[in-house]
C-alpha cells in the first residue's frame, strides 16, 4: 500500500513469442525469482483433449484468458507474470481467421501497461500436440515484433539458451518485478 490507503499500480511481466520458444519455463523462473504469481496460458487448458478448434473456441481462450488475467491484477499487490496476453491470440487469430474481430482489437489496445519479453525462438523445437507451426517459428518471430513495435509497445528480446536465457529475462524484468515488491 502507498500513502493514504491507495494500491501500488500492479506491474506486469508478459513473456510472448511463437511456440517452443521457452515462455512458460522463463514463467516460471521469473515468478521464483521476484516472488509474484504467475498466470498460464489458458489456451492449453482449453485446447486439451480437444481435436482442432475454431474461431469461436479463440475468442473463449481470449475472454477467459483476460477475465483471469484482470482478476488475478485485482487481487495482487506488486508484480505477476504472464504466460500469455492478447498479443499472442490476436496473432493466433489473423494467422488462422483473418482480420481480428473488432472486440479483440479493442481488448488489446485497452490491455494494462506491461513489458514483454519477447522469445526468440532459437531453443530447440519440443514436441506437443498442441503445437502446429514447428516449420514457422522464426516467421512468427517475425509477426509478433512487428506487433509490439507497431503499437509502441515496450519490449525485450530474449534469446540465447540455459542459464544466459533466463539472466537476460531476470535483467529486463528486474526494473518491473524488483519495483513490485
Amino acid at each position: 500500500m502507498v500513502k493514504g490507503g491507495m494500491r501500488a499500480p500492479t506491474r506486469i511481466v508478459c513473456v510472448t513469442g511463437p511456440e517452443s520458444s521457452g515462455k512458460t519455463a522463463l514463467c516460471a523462473r521469473l515468478a521464483e525469482r521476484f516472488n509474484v504469481p504467475w498466470l498460464p496460458e489458458y489456451a492449453r487448458e482449453y485446447l486439451d483433449g480437444r481435436v482442432g478448434y475454431d474461431a469461436d473456441d479463440v475468442a473463449a481462450i481470449a475472454k477467459e484468458q483476460l477475465r483471469r488475467e484482470r482478476e488475478l491484477v485485482a487481487r495482487t499487490e506488486g508484480g505477476v507474470v504472464l504466460d500469455t496476453d492478447l498479443s499472442v491470440i490476436f496473432i493466433w487469430w489473423r494467422e488462422k481467421f483473418g482480420t481480428p474481430p473488432d472486440w479483440l482489437r479493442n481488448a488489446f489496445a485497452a490491455q494494462a501497461s506491461r513489458l514483454y519479453l519477447l522469445c526468440r525462438p532459437d531453443l530447440p523445437w519440443q514436441p506437443d500436440p498442441l503445437r502446429e507451426s514447428q516449420g514457422d517459428r522464426d516467421r512468427l518471430f517475425g509477426l509478433y515484433r512487428r506487433l509490439l513495435l507497431d503499437r509502441e509497445l515496450p519490449c525485450v528480446e530474449v534469446r540465447g539458451a540455459g542459464a544466459a536465457r533466463v539472466v537476460a529475462a531476470e535483467r529486463a524484468a528486474a526494473p518491473i518485478l524488483r519495483s513490485a515488491l
